[in-house]
């Protein structure tokens, strides 16, 4: 079992195979071929000037090494690109566009593909747009490889495309259940087990995929012939109907650096059955790292950020990633759930970060034999219980930060818990002898607005987390920030020094809490620890539109510049935040939540001078302000947690409309404002002061 880091370049791992595929013995010339769909007919391809304007020409050529085919920037050109022949590693056939302007599109026709290779290798498709619209979702790909002969392949890279409007199958129940696995941006396909070559040489990078039927990345085989140096990174996925990425049949596949976002949404959304955000199946030793899986969809069970599933040999490994906002949570162990054997490998999740993410579902199908090793994440969990099932065969639990507002956390023989950090309304186990119950000292919990921006679970100077870990088998050798794994081991993802006080640079950068969620996603809501939040059109209805300016006691405001989902308020919780200016007032939006209607802010001014001001807010149920304040909004609805996983309707509820309120405080206006510091309070969606923004007014 391979349990060390993999620090192999991950250009090492984008080579492709040579010699896998049958080239020319004389080397060829190289060849360039113009296409531009929008000249006239009659054009050989030699030039820019006499491009070849159809894909059927192209179809028709038996291409070789040193052959480019570039399509002209800003073109559309309508059909199937099935393009035939082989490159060799020192020269791939490339596909590229020309001329200035939008990535010209390969628009498909609404069959199953837009862009098929079938049995190519050393093939690179780069800076294209490729589409596959049609009225009615089925069985459809953007880029479909297949492998139909016996012979292995080598030499695929995909890069900088955007593939978008493919309307593949969102559904993975019912008589055409199986149309699922094949839908998606890119789908290769190795079929049927034991008659086809493997790849050697899968290179997905940097490519913006959306509005996918079915989901963005899907490598599919069977059998235990797998491919080789399979490197997935730096590929943006967004709103798409299923899954992320699903690494199939791989020999220690490599995937970091991508982001999904909006799992299960978009034009072609899901409809029933299961996704979720990045997993391999069947494949032998797999790392996912420095991911980012954020608000995916309610499904029937899964909707995890990340999912360890069947026939993995070795170790599954998840670290230095961040997730927020799952409906399903942040990991989901089903080796057990599949078609295929389960080899219990040994499940590591260790330095990740989670942002109401809370929900483990370690032993999806009852499997209790798979090792599951839980070590130095960071789990923020501001309105969500922690929800934990974890295998009781070999199963470690050390070093973690767990906060959150309530949940309980799985005993039995088989689980050893060590070392962690328990606070907020979470019991610590009495098995971990040197457990921690006091704050940890995370600096800025909850403000992550991605994977890079994370500095707010660093930990303070004085906290009881720092060096107080212990070096365990598996941990590694860096934690979530680069910092080295040596000596002491603090609990929590970062291993560094202890950081000073957090001086909020804005009000947006001081955002830890989601007030705010779309009617098509209520479960990313947490304005309250039950997992209510406001509706975004029902505020929009009363008049709070995303973008535009509202007018509060003659201080003007953006109203949520943010997606719904996002981060878009500060629970108080002592935060000092800079604001710089002068002016006769401070005007504050926001609420109160558990009937907290009042709080005292600290304004500090440039000359030393503090003055304390009470502000005024109506709890979010309260249909009228306090005396002094003001009614912003008022929604007649709000969102809770579904009640249907495929009805997000379930989500709205009557029983209470919700309000924003504002609030001014004066101030001195011949002195300039530095700072103000929030009422004190727990980071956590329980009892306290919500702030959407402060301006300064005169």
């Amino acid at each position: 079992m391979r349990l060390s880091l993999r620090w192999a370049a991950a250009t090492a791992l984008a080579v492709a195979a040579t010699g896998l595929a049958a080239t020319p013995a004389a080397a060829a010339p190289a060849r360039n071929v113009f296409v531009d769909c929008q000249a006239p007919d009659g054009g050989s391809g030699g030039d820019a000037a006499s491009a070849i304007n159809n894909l059927a020409a192209i179809n028709a050529m038996e291409l070789g090494p040193k052959t480019t085919i570039k399509f002209r920037a800003g073109t559309v050109c309508v059909g199937r690109l099935e393009p035939k022949g082989s490159g060799s590693a020192a020269h791939p056939i490339l596909f590229t566009s020309y001329g200035e302007g939008p990535k010209p599109i390969i628009q498909g026709d609404g069959g199953e593909w837009a862009v098929h290779l079938v049995d190519n290798s050393h093939v690179t498709i780069e800076k294209l747009h490729v589409t596959n619209p049609a009225p009615v979702t089925a069985k459809r790909t953007g880029i479909q490889y297949n492998s139909t002969t016996p012979e292995p392949k080598a030499g695929l890279v995909l890069r900088d495309l955007e593939i978008s409007d493919v309307a593949g199958w969102g559904n993975k129940t019912g008589a055409n259940s199986g149309w699922f696995a094949y839908s998606a941006g890119i789908s290769v396909q190795a079929l049927p087990e034991g008659q086809v070559g493997y790849l050697d040489g899968i290179t997905v990078t940097g490519n913006y995929i959306h509005d996918t039927g079915g989901g963005g990345i899907k490598i599919s085989r069977k059998g235990t012939d797998y491919h080789k140096n399979v490197y997935l990174a730096r590929n943006t996925i967004r709103a798409v109907g299923g899954d992320g990425i699903v690494v199939h049949a791989s020999d220690r596949p490599l995937i970091e650096h991508n982001l999904f976002d909006e799992g299960g949404a978009g034009k072609y959304p899901y409809v029933d059955g299961n996704f979720a955000g990045m997993w391999p199946i069947n494949s032998v030793d797999p790392v996912f790292q420095y991911n980012e899986v954020t608000r995916q969809r309610p499904t029937i069970f899964d909707s995890t950020a990340w999912d360890c599933d069947g026939g993995i040999k070795g170790s599954c490994v998840y670290q230095y990633n961040y997730s927020h906002d799952n409906a399903g949570g942040f990991y989901l162990g089903c080796q057990s759930c599949t078609e295929f054997p389960n080899y219990r490998a040994t499940a590591i999740l260790r330095f990740n970060i989670a942002q109401d993410d809370c929900r483990i579902a370690g032993n999806a199908a009852g499997d209790n034999a798979s090792p599951l090793w839980i070590y130095n994440n960071t789990f923020f969990c501001a309105s969500q219980k922690v929800d934990w099932a974890v295998p009781t065969g070999n199963s470690r639990i050390a070093n973690n930060i767990i906060h959150a507002p309530s949940g309980t956390l799985p005993t039995a023989a088989g689980i050893t818990y060590d070392a962690n950090v328990y606070h907020g309304g979470v019991s610590a186990p009495a098995s971990d002898a040197r457990a921690i119950t006091a704050d940890p000292g995370l600096a800025a919990p909850g403000t992550a607005t991605g994977y890079g921006d994370v500095d707010g679970y660093k930990l303070l100077a004085g906290s009881p987390a720092l060096g107080s870990g212990s070096l365990v088998e598996g941990v590694g050798g860096r934690d979530y920030f680069g910092n080295p794994i040596e000596g002491a081991v603090s609990r929590g993802a970062y291993n560094g020094a202890g950081v000073p006080p957090v001086v909020h640079e804005s009000i947006e950068r001081a955002y830890n809490n989601v007030a705010v969620s779309s009617d098509l996603n209520p479960n990313t809501g947490g304005f309250s620890t039950s997992g209510r939040s406001y509706s975004g059109q029902g505020l929009e209805k009363a008049g709070l539109v995303p973008g535009r300016t509202v007018t509060v006691l003659g201080a003007d405001f953006v109203w949520h510049p943010r997606p719904y989902g996002w981060t878009d308020n500060v629970k108080a919780a002592g935060q000092t935040i800079a604001l710089h200016g002068q002016g006769a007032r401070l005007v504050l939006l926001g609420a109160g939540a558990f009937k907290v209607r009042e709080g005292v802010f600290k304004v500090a001014y440039t000359d030393g001078t503090v003055e304390e001001k009470t502000v005024r807010f109506g709890d979010q149920w309260d249909a009228t302000a306090p005396e002094g304040g003001v009614v912003v909004a008022r929604a007649s609805y709000h969102n809770r947690t579904q009640t249907s996983y495929k009805n997000p309707a379930t989500g709205q509820t009557t029983e209470s409309g919700v309000s924003v309120f504002g609030y001014a405080v004066p101030l001195d206006p011949a002195r300039t404002v530095a700072t103000v510091t929030l009422p004190a309070g727990s980071p956590l969606a329980d009892a306290g002061f919500h702030v959407f923004d402060m301006k300064i007014a005169s």
